[in-house]
């Protein structure tokens, strides 16, 4: 897999990973297609490390998981992620399957509300930092300790200008045919 970020193949890898006519989404197809997603990132600039070493370090949570449960399959599936850690007591524990998904579909909404944001903003005076932060008070902040919030209020300052994230986003959409 290339190092860099393909849109094109985002939406496949993400497409792929759902099954049963989309009711069921397959865990490891699943992570691969966010694993692409997570290239995003990097175009934000190295403000955006610490979160893609989060996502990383929940990525080797969710792996390792399910390299060790591999003879039973019951990591095989979002859902039977879900009903295996209940089944067993262990649901939404701190180092489960569960939890960890739980916080990469929060990370994957600010993102998808990130870019949302940008696009509907691209002609307002808006900046990139103000969109995010208010992206972020909107899905992350809550669940986040007044420390962590700050740390994330002036990291949001680094972020690339808005028609710099415009014009890569275009790029990629050309690029991939879109």
């Amino acid at each position: 897999m290339s190092d860099q970020y393909n849109v094109k193949r985002a939406l496949n890898a993400l497409k792929d990973s759902f099954v049963n006519n989309e009711t069921t989404l397959d865990l490891a197809k699943f992570l691969a297609a966010y694993k692409e997603l997570m290239k995003f990132f990097d175009h934000l600039g190295k403000v955006f490390g610490f979160v893609v070493h989060d996502i990383t370090d929940k990525f080797h949570k969710i792996e390792k998981a399910i390299a060790k449960d591999a003879p039973n399959n019951n990591y095989s599936t979002v859902h039977s992620s879900i009903e295996y850690e209940k089944a067993a007591g262990i649901y939404m524990k701190e180092k489960k399957v569960t939890l960890s998904l739980l916080r990469l579909m929060r990370g994957l909404d600010f993102l998808r509300k990130f870019i949302e944001a940008i696009y509907q903003n691209q002609k307002t005076e808006k900046k990139s930092h103000e969109l995010a932060w208010e992206v972020y008070q909107q899905t992350l902040a809550f669940r986040h300790k007044h420390m962590v919030r700050n740390l994330v209020k002036t990291g949001v300052h680094l972020l690339p200008k808005k028609t710099r994230i415009v014009s890569k986003i275009k790029h990629w959409c050309r690029n991939n045919k879109f």
